[in-house]
């Protein structure tokens, strides 16, 4: 967690001018400064810089706020990522107060320091560039997605040892690794890649071999600052593109997304396994993007492609598959002047139920009835996750696939429950998480970025008045597992809500809660047959005058 004073700081040190500039031309007319405005189609300048309230706004699409908002804004970013970015333009050292969200800052170097020696060093060593040339990249692309090559272990060591990185440090971010022998380096004579998170921050490395090593890829090892399973290789020089199209292309491998990029295709990404996982899920449920997965035809491609396909229409995300056929991969065809054919694949991929559906079918011999019986229940196990307009969309699908008729069966969705009202349960009753409520997103997160909001919301409010984001609440308070620590992430990366900024306006914030609360409490009561329900909403309604009173006079 960042230290709030040091936050201020930073914004009393910034000016706005020098951080939107970061990114776009500026230039000065009269008081102000002017530029064409990144958040709309604008070909004449129609944003407005004031240095002196230190402010933008844009008088067509009507975008606006301060340099924070601004790197949100343009960098798909939460609040806090968006600090650390700005502190990394300004050359700014943060103060953290734990742990969360940050990489040591003593630590923060190494990698930046290896990767410019693998990447000194990859003109040096002609095979590994002639087999680069070999896959169709050229220089243009070896510059902008920074290869490198590493070496034997000694040139690693010594060149840590010269930087004075003690073994300890660069164990903890992954450049080594140690056994009964000692200290040696997690990459040797291969090809690297550097791995960025979606922020922009270096987290590791992949490596490609180039001689007869079993292992062909290898990645950074598990370590405080690289966690495979969360991210996705390109995703920061791909991130403009994604948001503009709304749509993810998904890869498998580094040299995929280097050729895609080559062909045009800058919203292309790679995972760093054989599938998406759920830690993933952050970054593919912000602004409905909509998602292309591209794997490789053979055996683990197909299956990375089932897993991926179920995990994200199970988490209602839009999307297809692509699977090319005849053992090539994006990266080749790109080589081999196919672009017109990736566009169209692209554009007329499998919706991803329908995918998994068919993937399930092939399952199963369905001239047998047992057999097409069997297929049909795995089928309504998946569907019965889904929606219900979801569900029912692929019935003539699968009654094409089985050859039955769609009166023969029912491919019901998940229904919200809908009891009968009961005043007496209804403030330990769950709600369905369809809805998204701002407001409550937006005390989260003070929680998670303020450990002083966290202990103000504990001593006032409790779980019950979270209509929506329950699991929320209890994922900060327990984050004991894997499912809170996605969850937590969730609430970091939504961007539709900020994080509040002093404490009145967080006091202001948690009585609009409970104001929520007891109007949902009221319209339950309403429709209620509680004998005694005229009293209560006389005592809610008291509850809720004397909030509002508290709101105005704060």
């Amino acid at each position: 967690m960042i230290e709030p004073k040091s936050i201020q700081k930073l914004k009393d040190q910034i000016d706005i001018v020098d951080i939107i500039s970061h990114y776009i031309p500026v230039r000065k007319m009269g008081a102000n400064f002017k530029c064409v405005c990144p958040f709309h189609d604008d070909r004449n300048p129609s944003m407005s810089i004031s240095q002196s309230k230190q402010i933008f706004h844009c008088f067509a699409c009507k975008a606006g706020g301060d340099a924070i908002k601004f790197v949100m804004d343009y960098e798909k970013l939460n609040y806090v990522e968006a600090i650390e970015k700005i502190a990394q333009i300004s050359n700014f050292s943060l103060e953290y107060t734990s742990e969360r969200n940050f990489a040591p800052k003593e630590n923060k170097h190494i990698l930046e320091n290896v990767n410019a020696f693998y990447r000194s060093a990859f003109y040096k060593n002609d095979e590994a560039v002639r087999y680069i040339y070999s896959r169709g990249i050229n220089d243009a692309m070896i510059e902008r997605f920074e290869l490198g090559w590493a070496g034997d272990s000694a040139q690693t060591i010594r060149l840590l040892e010269n930087e004075k990185i003690e073994p300890s440090e660069a164990l903890e971010v992954g450049i080594v690794k140690q056994n009964e022998r000692g200290i040696y380096a997690s990459f040797i004579s291969r090809i690297t890649f550097p791995i960025y998170n979606h922020t922009g921050r270096l987290v590791g490395f992949g490596g490609r071999t180039i001689s007869n090593n079993p292992a062909k890829y290898v990645n950074s090892p598990q370590s405080a600052v690289f966690d495979k399973s969360k991210l996705l290789y390109g995703y920061h020089l791909a991130k403009q593109k994604i948001f503009e199209k709304k749509q993810i292309i998904i890869t498998e491998g580094y040299l995929d997304v280097i050729m895609l990029h080559f062909a045009g295709f800058t919203n292309a990404v790679a995972v760093l396994g054989t599938a998406l996982t759920e830690k993933h899920l952050p970054l593919l449920k912000r602004d409905d993007i909509s998602v292309v997965l591209c794997f490789d035809g053979d055996a683990a491609g197909i299956n990375a492609a089932i897993k991926s396909s179920h995990l994200l229409s199970l988490n209602e995300i839009d999307g297809s598959v692509v699977i090319i056929a005849g053992g090539a991969d994006p990266a080749d065809m790109v080589f081999a002047g196919r672009i017109k054919e990736l566009e169209e694949l692209f554009a007329s991929g499998v919706e991803l139920g329908e995918f998994y559906i068919r993937q399930i079918a092939k399952n199963y011999d369905l001239t047998r009835p047992v057999q097409k019986q069997k297929c049909l229940e795995e089928i309504e196990t998946y569907t019965k996750n889904l929606k219900n307009i979801v569900a029912s969309s692929y019935a003539p699908l699968v009654a094409s696939l089985l050859g039955i008729d769609m009166n023969s069966f029912s491919l019901g969705g998940a229904r919200a429950q809908n009891p009968q009202p009961n005043s007496q349960n209804f403030i330990n009753r769950p709600i369905a998480r369809t809805q998204k409520d701002i407001l409550e997103i937006s005390i989260l997160k003070s929680m998670l970025f303020n450990e002083n909001f966290a202990a103000i919301v504990l001593d006032t409010i409790d779980e019950k008045y979270f209509l929506h984001h329950k699991d929320g609440f209890r994922a900060i308070l327990s984050n004991s597992g894997e499912s809170d620590e996605i969850l937590l992430r969730e609430i970091e990366l939504d961007e539709s809500a900020m994080v509040i900024g002093d404490e009145k306006k967080l006091l202001s914030a948690i009585a609009n809660l409970k104001i929520k609360f007891y109007e949902n409490l009221q319209l339950h009561i309403r429709s209620s047959s509680d004998s005694d329900k005229i009293e209560k909403l006389q005592k809610i309604a008291a509850i809720i005058n004397n909030l509002k009173f508290q709101i105005r006079n704060s």
